[in-house]
């Protein structure tokens, strides 16, 4: 006895499949490549101003290519004002600017701009104090 024929599959069906598995594979690729994209440069820059013949500045490096802090470096300053620019990978987190006045005192103040917004500033006045602009 020959088997009965099969109805052919409705052509509707078997493309609306296709167009349903492309739009979840490039739905998927465009998540991937949203979530995976660099973040944008952001300029980060320290300042400090003020009146003493020694002190010292302390401050994040983000070098390791992100918006942690990294490493920290420190200078030792005879002149003032002092300005350093850095470009930082993201939204910096975490960073830190301090300036210690040495025993011969004086005054000075530190401050923080990310992207042209300042985000933190301090002052200190004295022998052997510290302006502290962190957390920015």
């Amino acid at each position: 006895m020959p088997e009965p024929e099969r109805p052919p599959r409705p052509r509707f069906r078997t493309w609306s499949v296709v167009a349903g598995a492309a739009a979840l594979v490039i739905g998927a690729l465009a998540l991937v490549l949203w979530t995976t994209r660099p973040a944008p440069p952001v300029r980060v820059v320290y300042e400090v101003s003020g009146e003493v013949e020694r002190a010292t500045v302390t401050y994040s490096t983000f070098r390791r290519g992100g918006a942690h802090p990294g490493e920290t470096l420190r200078e030792e300053l005879t002149a003032l004002p002092w300005r350093r620019e850095l470009v930082v990978a993201g939204a910096p987190v975490d960073g830190v600017l301090t300036v210690t006045i040495g025993q011969s005192g004086g005054d000075v103040a530190c401050a923080v701009t990310v992207d042209g917004v300042e985000r933190r500033s301090a002052t200190a006045t004295g022998a052997h104090t510290s302006a502290l602009c962190d957390g920015f």
